[in-house]
């Protein structure tokens, strides 16, 4: 379970931080948004991340595990900004959305 909380947590930061770019701006939406919000959003879903990490598996193997998932999550948000971007404005929402309940849950 912690595993798909910090998978699914690392997705959505990922995805907004991408989203900062002006050109997956236009990719996604059509149009230019304010980046700073998008940006600082998804730095501090990174950090909040890393907590489910450390306290599962504990601080060392938490770290290793965390940036494994961010690895993982990079290429997924990479994948879908190259072949499919427009699904992203749902994905990442609701990658956050199953991020938080699962944690509440587990």
């Amino acid at each position: 379970m912690n595993a798909l909380v910090v998978l699914a947590l690392s997705y959505a930061a990922m995805a907004a931080v991408s989203l900062s770019m002006e050109r997956h701006q236009e990719q996604v939406a059509g149009k230019a948004v304010p980046a700073m919000p998008l940006r600082l959003g998804g730095w501090l879903l990174l950090a909040v991340a890393l907590v489910p990490a450390i306290a599962a598996w504990g601080t060392s193997v938490g770290i290793l595990a965390w940036l494994g998932f961010l690895t993982l999550a990079a290429l997924a948000v990479g994948l879908q900004m190259t072949y499919s971007p427009r699904p992203v404005r749902w994905t990442a929402p609701a990658a956050a959305l199953l991020g938080t309940v699962a944690w509440l849950v587990a």
